[in-house]
């Protein structure tokens, strides 16, 4: 098809104070009041709410959701033709004008998607409106469905491969309705700019150049609009009349698709305009400048320091220099441009749950999910979904807040939602949606293994990377909660920054509640619980299909999988499923006192906590360490968790898994670690209480009174790169203790002993002595029943209930193991302990069997 010639459509964004409210359950009138609870900031500095009225809010949000889920099951349990008021029932039928539209509105959606191949989704019948629409139109009664349904939308093809089967209602030439003669397509590229008209709408009109009559370029039904109309009546300045209102707004579910699918299409030429300037720009300083230094963090970890620049490559940089404000400016723009085109977005979504709702609100083209899918979509919300600086959240809030009412928008709708909770389809190369559409460009997909023929690689779902953001910005409110009542004004540009963080973050965990009701309505649950494809990757392929005699088709015998293989998959499973664990368990605010003295008595720190109690960090210092938490929240490496005090969040408790390969395999060692009021100028303060009351010396670093020396922490002289910087945190501290304290050679940690030799007799008495007391301290001793209600019970019954078997065999091998073990070395108590395995496997075995009885694990009571 040749090309035809582009028309700029420029789109306007206006505010709509006669857009319908939205409703966020079923469950009747007071639901609607519970829910309504909304965090903002109307921008008065005299009249603005305190941090205090904010935090208040977001207590109030969480009481409302509370209500609203027992409002909901009230519903539930009533039934579909019922409704609660004070705990007794009333019948609410759906009248027979409800029947004769859901009817109408049923065969309509059939008509329009008939023959269509696109992907079947499975719905279950309720007693709405909006469910009654998508049954038949006999006499059966509707019964509502049990709750947890899930919906499921088969996508084992790519979204280009299913969007091609829609590419002739979006590119299509039609006959006139009244002379016949050739109506091609309109085809324009919207830019998301505050000009005016909003010529988008001029796109969805069909006009006929021979007889001047337009259509709607959707149904292609004729409309009273004029051949110039571009959604907004003007007086004609000749004949002072005004024309008729634009129908093609309002007209049907193909429109609506394609006002989306050339709003996507004007995003990803801005987008993929943009990321070929930034290339061209990074070539050019390549070759003028010469390559230059990558960028690490302090000790060569290669940590950035600009977090959406790791994610969200096509926003242009904002990194200081002499045009700094130039590179602001246009980091600004940028911004403005993604919050128009999300709020455009948002506008032509699908919205159910609008008063009244229309035809294409209820029943939604189904190219929809392709459309999004295909789209650089997303990819934007994944970039900002998965920033993980609290600064750049704050600067680009209104990004953010536009990002937030697209998710909620894209929950309410069954094709959308798909478009969350699925698993990405990873996009290598596009040309963009509205050239590939025109049939003049291609869309590669990332495959495995580079194979042309390899499945297209799925990554992690939208829903997951925004879970992960609420993790963080609970972290950050938990953090900003303690600040609060020492903040004392002292800093306005800090305050001024807590009030606009806990505002934002606030809003992203309500928001979290909104989109997991709606997706609990529509019976959408998210897909990460599903096979991964590493999983996938381990299923035993399907057998192969052959043909016996008379042409029958049977089934090719294969041998069954080794004994290695199986054990390889039980691996492969078991190492995911403690990923998950882990990732579940690895940050949380408990109370770390004693709950009878209110003191730290289980800390070793708790005179440092006593002494700095009426003492004051800068505004500044507390405000790096509640963003430094807030990351930490999500960015733990398996086998890692971290605890941190309620009231006080200077106090923190630590537990390191040791890895695997190592004498401290699967142990579990404690440690207390203290921020100094002077931090991030100063190391935290680290101490290690896994050490058998001071019997044990685990490591020639981990001394048996407790001491962690560590040179990013200033207690060993190492190599200025080596030492702490402000640009250094905890986290990298927390790895270096599990990397390069806890190493399979230890012995050889002591300065001195020369390079590391895994087949001395040094090394393998030293770390015979150490496996032992790794199985004695640090495994046996967290299965005793005294643990059970402590701070880490939910991490040791995850630990060494998953990891069972493999802490077994791992046991039984470190008993067998030759050589004699240099326990003078290790142990430091009065006499030495037996080295006799068999009691210490027999506890095991019988501390894990008690595992199973423990209680609801997770108190948040500290215990020795």
């Amino acid at each position: 098809m040749p090309p035809r010639k582009r028309k700029s459509a420029a789109i306007e964004l206006r505010d709509s104070p006669g857009s319908p409210k939205r409703a966020r359950t079923r469950s009747g009138a007071a639901t609607k009041a519970a829910t309504s609870t909304v965090i903002a900031n109307d921008g008065n500095d005299d009249d603005g709410d305190d941090f205090a009225n904010i935090l208040a809010q977001i207590k109030a949000q969480e009481e409302s959701e509370a209500l609203a889920k027992q409002l909901q099951s009230e519903w539930d349990t009533a039934g579909p033709s019922s409704s609660v008021v004070n705990g007794a029932t009333t019948g609410m039928e759906v009248s027979e004008d409800d029947e004769a539209m859901a009817r109408r509105l049923a065969a309509e959606w059939g008509e329009s998607n008939q023959g269509s191949s696109a992907d079947p989704i499975h719905l279950d019948a309720g007693a709405t409106l909006k469910e009654k629409a998508r049954i038949s139109s006999d006499e059966t009664p509707v019964e509502r469905p049990e709750p947890a349904r899930r919906l499921t939308l088969v996508d084992e093809v790519s979204p280009d491969e299913r969007l091609a089967e829609f590419r002739e209602l979006f590119t299509a030439e039609r006959d006139c309705s009244k002379c016949s003669a050739k109506v091609p397509s309109p085809r324009g590229f919207v830019t998301f700019t505050s000009a005016s008209p909003p010529s988008l709408l001029f796109l969805l009109h069909a006009p006929c150049k021979s007889c001047k009559t337009n259509h709607c370029r959707g149904c292609f039904k004729p409309i009273s609009c004029t051949p110039a109309c571009k959604g907004r009546p003007t007086a004609n300045k000749r004949s002072k009349k005004t024309p008729p209102e634009c129908q093609v707004l309002g007209c049907c579910m193909e429109s609506r698709a394609i006002a989306l699918f050339e709003i996507l299409g004007g995003l990803d030429r801005q987008i993929l305009s943009e990321r070929a300037t930034a290339e061209s720009r990074a070539l050019n300083l390549q070759q003028n400048k010469g390559k230059q230094a990558q960028s690490v963090g302090p000790g060569g970890t290669g940590y950035g320091t600009d977090g959406h620049l790791s994610y969200d490559a096509s926003r242009p940089s904002t990194a200081k220099g002499p045009k700094s404000s130039r590179n602001e400016q246009l980091a600004d723009h940028w911004d403005e441009l993604i919050s128009r085109a999300l709020e455009t977005l948002t506008t032509f979504l699908p919205s159910p749950y609008s008063e009244p709702p229309q035809t294409y609100d209820l029943l939604p083209h189904l190219s929809l999910p392709h459309l999004l899918s295909a789209s650089q979509l997303p990819d934007v919300l994944g970039g900002l979904l998965r920033n993980d600086s609290v600064t750049d959240w704050i600067n680009r809030m209104n990004a953010y807040q536009s990002m937030l009412a697209l998710l909620r928008r894209m929950a309410d709708c069954e094709l959308t939602v798909a478009v969350l909770i699925k698993r990405r389809w990873e996009m290598k190369k596009s040309c963009g949606l509205e050239t590939w559409m025109w049939d003049e460009g291609e869309i590669e997909w990332e495959r495995k293994d580079n194979s042309p023929d390899g499945p297209i690689v799925r990554g992690k779902s939208l829903l997951q990377h925004f879970e992960k953001l609420t993790k963080q910005c609970e972290a950050f409110l938990a953090g900003a909660s303690q600040m609060m009542d020492s903040a004392g004004g002292d800093d306005q540009e800090v305050e001024e920054t807590m009030m606009k963080g806990g505002s934002l973050c606030g809003d992203i965990v309500a928001a979290k509640g909104d989109i997991e009701r709606a997706m609990n309505v529509l019976g959408a649950l998210d897909e990460s619980g599903s096979q991964s494809q590493d999983e996938a990757e381990l299923a035993p392929e399907p057998e192969p299909v052959t043909k016996g005699k008379g042409g029958r088709k049977g089934k090719q015998k294969q041998k069954a999988p080794s004994e290695k293989i199986q054990k390889l998959e039980q691996l492969a499973r078991m190492e995911k499923e403690y990923r998950n664990a882990c990732e579940e368990l690895a940050f949380k605010h408990v109370s770390l006192c004693d709950p009878d003295t209110g003191k730290y008595s289980y800390y070793n720190y708790h005179a440092e906590v006593a002494e700095s109690a009426n003492a004051t960090r800068l505004p500044k210092d507390r405000l790096h360490l509640i963003k430094e938490l807030a990351v930490m929240a999500t960015s733990l490496p398996p086998g890692i968790w971290v605890r941190v005090d309620e009231v006080r969040n200077d106090v923190i408790k630590v537990m390191i898994a040791g890895p695997e390969g190592t004498p401290y395999a699967n142990g579990l060692f404690e440690f207390d670690c203290f921020m100094p009021l002077v931090y991030p100028n100063k190391p935290p303060f680290m101490h290690l209480r896994t050490t058998g009351d001071g019997s044990v010396r685990f490591n020639p670093n981990l001394y048996n009174r407790g001491k962690v020396c560590l040179s990013l922490l200033g207690t060993w002289a190492g190599r200025p790169e080596e030492q702490w910087s402000p640009k250094s945190t905890l986290l990298q501290v927390l790895i270096s203790v599990q990397s390069m304290i806890l190493i399979d050679t230890p012995w050889y940690n002591e300065p001195g002993r020369g390079q590391a030799e895994p087949t001395s007799e040094a090394s393998i008495g030293y770390n015979k002595a150490v496996s032992f007391q790794t199985a004695r301290l640090a495994i046996v001793d967290w299965l005793k029943d005294e643990h059970r209600n402590g701070i880490w019970a939910d991490v040791i019954a995850s630990h060494f209930t998953i990891r069972n078997s493999q802490i077994s065999e791992q046991l039984l091998a470190w008993s067998k193991q030759k050589g004699t073990a240099r326990t003078t070395e290790v142990y430091y108590g009065s006499g030495s302990p037996s080295s006799d395995w068999g009691p210490l496997l027999q506890q095991f075995n019988e501390g894990s069997a008690r595992l199973k009885d423990w209680a609801k694990v997770g108190a948040s009571t500290a215990t020795g």
